[in-house]
């Protein structure tokens, strides 16, 4: 039935098309229906020219590839040429060091590069092998039995230290095979004491009221040497205080009651080379640093074991002198460190630098089963003076707790693998790099981790609390979850609660693959991660598996502040970048493929939702980005403020139920009622699944963006360009505005109306299509649901739609200086609910037909029917 509603038409050209495409070009321009006037010209919906969603063009290299001074890029890790000596590529962007299968013998050593277990120091021939002779040397043979020693080659002294004390200045003092039950002390003059080889030469120490069992002391005896001797005891091995330039050279140091090496400064500057050397089985700490510069190459320092208490056990410990607040500094290169307790290394309030070194299989040394890290940089609680290192072209594998632990303390790890932390024996952490504040002096740390490889440990692979870290260039993978703990997270940044200082982190130009739970995570801290590939993030026991989260602690109001730029989210379970109760800006980043948990459900590609805890509002900022072939829902906004622009948001498929796949969903928050606003702008929202965009109970702009080839789902039902529609579960009208927009070649409608207050400006509905059976496909329909609802059309063209070009069901529709044209209805109007009538008051300046256009537009009465309200999705937890 045909009713005679005819509007008043004024200002129509007809020899210049329809009203709606605006009067001929005698002023400012009037663009036609999905275009938006520019500069002077009409820009067509959708990306503006020039502009690429997605990852930069003019990116100098890919995401996770760090551009090289000279021109090219390199992949994160450690680049072939950078692995340390003796160190070779492992094919996966990390270095292995070469070293003997099976562990070394007592007595026997291997540092990086050795493929064979070898004694310390060659014996040579003759009573005195290799030592050189000199005309001042001193010789010692424990077997010489004549008893007239004046220390010559043919009568040698019995006991060494009565060589040292004949020696001039500078001599050697030559030890022939023996085991010499004495200490040993070089305090007058330096001399150099040099034993045939340690397989054949030892030094017993008797005195346990002496410090060690060989001891150098005083300026006076700077420059001493200490070479190829076994050394033991029932205190420290070796001690020096007070000398410079001591050298320790192809020393077995082993089995003392004490520490194996001591240097301190409490008789003044101490300076300590020790090379070559085997410093095994010792007590407390293998070398013991204090106030003084020492200097550790090509030495093996394994099995220092702990007190009868459980504490202690340390490879090597550094500090700074307690009292007077003098730095300590060690250079350690191309050296092994394995099965010591508590700590391999421990730098308090000192400086380290680590080159060429293997750190493994640190254990737990406390009865309560704590500690058992790799390498310790942390500050001295009474001095305060803040720790340095440098860890370079290094493993540290096969810890406990934490591989390399930074306390407020400042840091550079490079070229460096760190993987494999366990847990320690009580189950806690097992993290690969642990950086926090301090927690006396609350100074928080600050760490480069640069062209490394994080992988394979336990609950994190780096954790940073309360501090600064820059992670870049680098790979963090397979890190695994604890078997009681929903973690196993590549990179997590959140506040210290004890002293309230943010994490600030920056991960640039690396890869996070293959761990768990979630890729990145930054809570209640500041954050930005740019050219970084995240992705494969695995579920945990089946839930999660997040790429990127971004959000506040339980309960807490402190917001995050991140950035994720010119990066690749792929891969991932769950949702691609998830942002709670915070502030972030997605910029030119790939968002894509994310998976579905193991029930089925979710796999979105981007989340913000506000905290509903605290009903915190998200602010997100999604610019030049593309969100593509994720399931459910490609962007969700729930209970928060977003802006998104310039942005592809397509083939989001659906999931296991087949009743999802949406493209964008905007609508407030089931628990918090909080409602969410969206500008969306200059976008194209294409390919999807059910609806392109839902706005559902919420406020929404749409601007300049093309809505375009929604597909149903499986049963053919829904395939919606854009929905706006009463809230659900929330209860509240959405409010929308349209303008400048396409919506094109979508399903059961093109813009769907319910129960909301909507405007629809200089925008172009078409090719709506019909489900399998004929039904539905209009342009654009308007359904009260019950509720006065009104919707303003103007300045646009809804054309070629399979149904009605506009349909109304009790419904108030205002349409004016509009073409609706060329579909099978061009207006409808149904009262769909009884006594609620529908109207198209007020309209005038309208265009309609297709051969022959009218005005003004009748309007038709068929009994339609509008398409059933979309579900509500529910916010993931």
């Amino acid at each position: 039935m045909l009713l005679a509603l005819f509007f008043a038409m004024a200002g129509c050209e007809a020899d210049d098309g329809p009203p709606g495409d605006g009067p001929p070009d005698t002023g400012p321009v009037a663009c036609p229906p999905g275009t938006t006037p520019v500069d002077g010209g009409c820009q067509e919906a959708g990306l503006p020219p020039g502009v690429t969603a997605g990852l930069p063009p003019d990116m100098p290299c890919p995401p996770g590839e760090a551009p090289l001074e000279g021109g090219g890029c390199q992949p994160a890790g450690v680049p072939p040429e950078a692995c340390g000596q003796g160190f070779a590529p492992d094919g996966r962007a990390g270095c292995e060091p070469i070293l003997p299968d099976d562990p070394c013998p007592p007595g026997q050593m291997a540092v990086p590069g050795d493929t064979r277990c070898h004694e310390v120091s060659p014996c040579g021939d003759g009573e005195y092998g290799t030592i050189p002779v000199e005309a001042t040397s001193q010789f010692v043979n424990a077997a010489y039995i004549g008893a007239d020693s004046d220390g010559t080659r043919a009568r040698p002294w019995r006991r060494i230290q009565e060589g040292i004390d004949h020696a001039p200045p500078g001599a050697i003092v030559a030890v022939a095979a023996g085991r010499y039950t004495e200490n040993l002390l070089i305090q007058s003059r330096p001399v150099r004491l040099w034993g045939r080889c340690p397989a054949v030469v030892e030094v017993l120490g008797v005195d346990r009221a002496r410090p060690a069992t060989v001891e150098v002391l005083y300026p006076s005896a700077s420059r001493s040497e200490v070479r190829s001797l076994a050394i033991t005891g029932p205190a420290n091995g070796f001690a020096t205080s007070g000398s410079s330039d001591v050298v320790l050279d192809r020393l077995w140091i082993h089995d003392t009651t004490r520490e194996g090496v001591h240097i301190e400064n409490s008789i003044g500057p101490t300076s300590v080379a020790v090379s070559d050397s085997l410093i095994e089985a010792t007590s407390e700490v293998g070398v013991d640093v204090i106030g003084s510069t020492a200097t550790i190459q090509a030495t093996v320092v394994r099995d220092t074991q702990p007190l009868r208490g459980g504490t202690l056990g340390r490879g090597i410990h550094i500090q700074d002198d307690p009292f007077e607040g003098e730095r300590s500094t060690l250079t350690l290169r191309s050296s092994l460190l394995e099965r010591n307790h508590e700590a391999a290394v421990l730098a308090i309030s000192s400086d380290a630098t680590i080159e060429s070194t293997v750190v493994r299989e640190t254990e737990s040394g406390a009865d309560d089963g704590e500690d058992g890290t790799g390498i310790v940089i942390t500050t001295d609680s009474g001095t305060k003076n803040r720790a340095r290192a440098v860890l370079r072209a290094s493993l540290v594998e096969q810890n406990r707790d934490t591989g390399v632990f930074v306390g407020g303390a400042d840091a550079t790890i490079e070229e460096t693998v760190v993987r494999g932390t366990q847990s320690s024996r009580n189950g806690k952490r097992g993290y690969g790099i642990r950086v926090q504040s301090d927690p006396t002096s609350q100074e928080p740390a600050v760490v480069e981790v640069r062209a490394s490889v994080v992988e394979q440990n336990h609950k994190f692979g780096v954790v940073v609390k309360g501090s600064q870290a820059t992670i870049e260039a680098t790979v963090v993978r397979d890190t695994h979850p604890k078997s009681d703990e929903e973690d196993g997270a590549g990179v997590i940044a959140y506040v210290d609660t004890d002293t309230r200082e943010r994490a600030s982190l920056t991960v640039r130009a690396s890869l996070v693959e293959h761990n768990h739970y979630t890729g990145v995570v930054a809570s209640q801290s500041d954050a930005t991660i740019e050219e970084t590939v995240v992705r494969d993030t695995q579920p945990y026991r089946g839930t999660m598996g997040r790429g990127i989260s971004i959000q506040s602690a339980s309960g807490a109001r402190e917001r995050v502040n991140a950035t994720v730029r010119a990066s690749l989210v792929e891969h991932n379970h769950d949702v691609g970048v998830f942002v709670s109760g915070s502030d972030a800006t997605i910029a030119s980043t790939v968002v894509r493929d994310t998976q579905p948990g193991r029930d089925g459900t979710s796999g979105r590609g981007i989340e913000v939702q506000d905290d509903r805890a605290t009903s915190e509002r998200a602010n997100v900022s999604i610019r030049a980005s593309l969100v593509e072939d994720n399931h459910e829902i490609g962007v969700f906004v729930g209970g928060s403020d977003a802006t998104i622009e310039e942005t592809i948001v397509r083939g989001t498929r659906p999931v296991a139920d087949e009743s999802s796949g949406r493209g964008i969903t905007i609508q407030g928050h089931p628990l918090t009622h909080e409602r969410s606003n969206v500008t969306l702008r200059s976008s194209l929202v294409d390919q999807n699944h059910n609806v392109g965009v839902i706005v559902m109970g919420a406020d929404a702009t749409i601007e300049g963006t093309v809505v375009r080839a929604t597909r149903p789902n499986s049963d053919g039902r829904a395939g919606l360009g854009i929905s706006i529609q009463y809230g659900g579960e929330v209860h509240n009208r959405a409010k929308a505005t349209i303008r400048s927009s396409l919506v094109d070649q979508n399903h059961e409608a093109g813009v769907g109306i319910a129960a909301s207050d909507v405007t629809i400006e200089r925008t172009l509905v078409r090719g709506t299509q019909a489900r399998r059976d004929g039904s539905y496909g209009d342009g654009v329909e308007v359904d009260s649901y019950g509720t006065p609802t009104t919707t303003t059309i103007t300045s646009t063209t809804v054309e070629t739609n399979a149904r009605a070009g506009v349909a109304s069901f009790s419904a108030a529709v205002l349409l004016v200086s509009s073409t609706v044209r060329c579909n099978k209805l061009d207006l409808n109007g149904r009262e769909y609910i009884e006594g609620q009538p529908f109207t198209f008051d007020g309209s005038r300046d309208n265009v309609c037909g297709c051969d022959r256009p009218v005005s003004p537009c009748p309007v038709e009465t068929d009994t339609l029917s509008p398409p059933k309200l979309l579900p509500p999705s529910q916010p993931l937890p």
